[in-house]
């Protein structure tokens, strides 16, 4: 719990340190004639994340009492997340969430479940720009490409799994007694495992699961599309602006709307803030019980 009140307390002073940097873009955004439309897209924007934490709610329901530690660790490192580089902050998410459950497995399970969803509504979203003849840049084609073909292997290497490590570890149990043998057993059994734990995240929950999915993309995108559609020149038409918000999305949002991660930063601190004040009550909650108890 020490490293939790120290790691609140570097967030703090981040979130204090943003603000003074920002101090002069701030005053400049609030005094903006765009304002109301602007604090709209950022209520936008935290309705995406609203999304996302109902998603992770809905992985969690097979271990309930992980529920708010996970929307914890979602929510206080979100913040981060929008500035550093090379989806460093993906990797402090996942640790995260190592933190919370007593089986990486089972977390890498659930961030596996969250980036496959994210891979299949980005790819259908690219692919329905294809149909309805909406131009689509060439970093967006790469990007399809890479999402079909991270997906379809993906789906291929856990139906092989199912299929393979049946028959596979009957064989290494029955016929294998030499150390490499007992090396492949554990990790044929290791990734079984893994493939269970992918199973019962979505066990019942695949249809709300999608959906989710959808609305999270389909808000952050359409969020992205609003903020262009205040400044570009010209009045584009609506699938053009979506085509633009997706890739801005998928860029990290610099090269297209570099202004946005102000509005993202509003959103991030406004749910960090209360998250902050959350943990630490329902910390002291769980311990008044146990004493009581």
């Amino acid at each position: 719990m020490q490293k939790l009140y120290c790691y609140i307390g570097l967030l703090f002073l981040s979130i204090a340190l943003w603000i003074w940097h920002s101090t002069d873009n701030l005053i400049i955004t609030f005094s903006d004639s765009h304002i109301w439309g602007l604090l709209g897209i950022s209520l936008l924007y935290l309705c995406s994340h609203l999304f996302r934490m109902m998603r992770l709610f809905l992985l969690t329901l097979d271990e309930r009492d992980k529920a708010f530690p996970m929307l914890s660790a979602h929510v206080l490192t979100a913040f981060p997340s929008i500035f550093l580089p090379f989806k460093i902050g993906e990797i402090i998410r996942l640790y995260a969430f190592y933190l919370v459950y007593d089986r990486r497995q089972k977390a890498f399970a659930v961030w596996i479940a969250e980036r496959f969803g994210d891979i299949a509504v980005i790819t259908i979203f690219i692919l329905g720009l294809y149909f309805l003849n909406v131009p689509v840049p060439k970093e967006m084609r790469n990007v399809c490409l890479f999402f079909v073909s991270a997906s379809s292997l993906g789906l291929m290497a856990l139906f092989a799994i199912s299929r393979v490590s049946i028959y596979l570890n009957r064989h290494l149990v029955l016929n294998s007694h030499t150390q490499r043998g007992l090396l492949i057993l554990k990790i044929s059994y290791r990734l079984r495992q893994f493939e269970l734990d992918v199973y019962k995240s979505l066990e019942g929950r695949r249809s709300g699961f999608l959906l989710l999915s959808v609305l999270i993309w389909t808000v952050e995108v359409l969020a992205l599309s609003l903020f262009t559609n205040i400044y570009v020149i010209g009045q584009p038409d609506w699938a053009t602006l979506f085509s633009s918000g997706l890739l801005a999305s998928l860029q990290g949002n610099a090269s297209i709307a570099p202004n946005f991660g102000l509005y993202q930063s509003i959103a991030i601190i406004f749910l960090t803030y209360i998250f902050i004040g959350l943990v630490p009550l329902i910390a002291r909650m769980k311990t008044l019980k146990v004493k009581h108890d």
